[in-house]
């Protein structure tokens, strides 16, 4: 396995200070944290938060993408970034060098727990909706694409996404049938299973979720106003994968920060020697973050990587 490199290389001597201690990596959630909500589709990213990290490659600090998002919907992002290299997607269980266009590492799903979890969560809701996530496919019941971007074609394609990637129909029937993964990887391994209802609001769908298949799966969610589980492998989270990633670096948790704003985001901001969340934040990113900054909108994340390459923090 190639180690994973910095975008840019990590000039320890101009590194920014905090807490004592010279800050080598940035990591960063994307929806909801530098790029709102409102602007997930676009990807159009405020001309602030692209100066920011600009400044902070500049000033030798390595950057690195972490989010739930699949590698398919993070190229756009990471080129207006300037950050094409290894990027931490689908919660950890990928990492991805963009630059090489290659799996660093990945963590799949077996079919076995993903199969035993989906008939738990529909014994708790019988109308529940699934889908699931391959390097190359989203495959997805109907029930749980309809109402969205995903069931309408004109609009997948608006947003970049081609038909060939989504294959729809009932997942014991397309998991069966999956297709070999980009460069040359056969397995079509599951990355990332998604639950979907309309029973319950999110924060009471994921703690029984939790009980139900906690020991089976990793579950959380960072859909707001959505009560959409993202599951995936037991131990699989943003701060594993963001640990080793760091490792390979030569970095350490007193070396990182890290923005977040949603619970899939809670370990990695726990992790990280210094970590903020949006202002625009779920309570439980807050609650585990050891800052709080402006919202999303207001360009929290590039106000304190400003503030970081300025010396302010220090």
């Amino acid at each position: 396995m190639s180690s994973p490199q910095p975008p840019a290389p990590t000039a320890v001597g101009n590194a920014p200070l905090l807490n004592g201690s010279a800050v080598k990596l940035i990591a960063s959630d994307i929806d909801g944290t530098i790029l709102s909500y409102a602007s997930s589709l676009t990807g159009e990213l405020s001309p602030r938060t692209v100066e920011a990290f600009r400044a902070a490659r500049e000033a030798g600090v390595a950057v690195v993408l972490v989010t739930g998002r699949p590698v398919r919907g993070l190229r756009g992002i990471s080129r207006t970034l300037g950050l094409l290299g290894p990027v931490i997607a689908s919660n950890g269980a990928v990492t991805y060098d963009l630059a090489e266009d290659a799996v660093v590492t990945k963590q799949a799903l077996a079919d076995e727990a993903l199969f035993e979890a989906k008939g738990l969560l529909r014994e708790l809701d019988s109308t529940a909706t699934f889908a699931a996530e391959t390097l190359a496919h989203l495959h997805m019941e109907e029930s749980f694409a309809r109402g969205s971007l995903w069931f309408d074609k004109e609009r997948r394609r608006s947003a970049g996404i081609s038909d060939d990637e989504v294959l729809f129909g009932p997942l014991d029937d397309t998991l069966q049938h999956r297709l070999p993964e980009p460069n040359g990887s056969t397995d079509g391994t599951v990355v990332k299973l998604l639950a979907k209802t309309h029973a319950m609001e999110a924060d009471a769908f994921i703690a029984e979720a939790q009980e139900r298949i906690g020991h089976l799966v990793t579950v959380t969610h960072s859909a707001p106003g959505v009560s959409l589980l993202e599951i995936s492998a037991k131990g699989v989270n943003k701060a594993q994968a963001l640990r080793c990633f760091a490792g390979e670096l030569g970095v350490d948790a007193a070396q990182s920060v890290a923005f977040g704003d949603m619970p899939n985001d809670v370990e990695m901001l726990q992790w990280a020697g210094t970590s903020w969340a949006v202002g625009s934040a779920h309570p439980m990113a807050r609650s585990a973050a050891d800052h709080v900054t402006a919202s999303c909108d207001e360009d929290g994340v590039a106000e304190i990587i400003e503030q970081l390459v300025a010396g302010e923090l220090a």
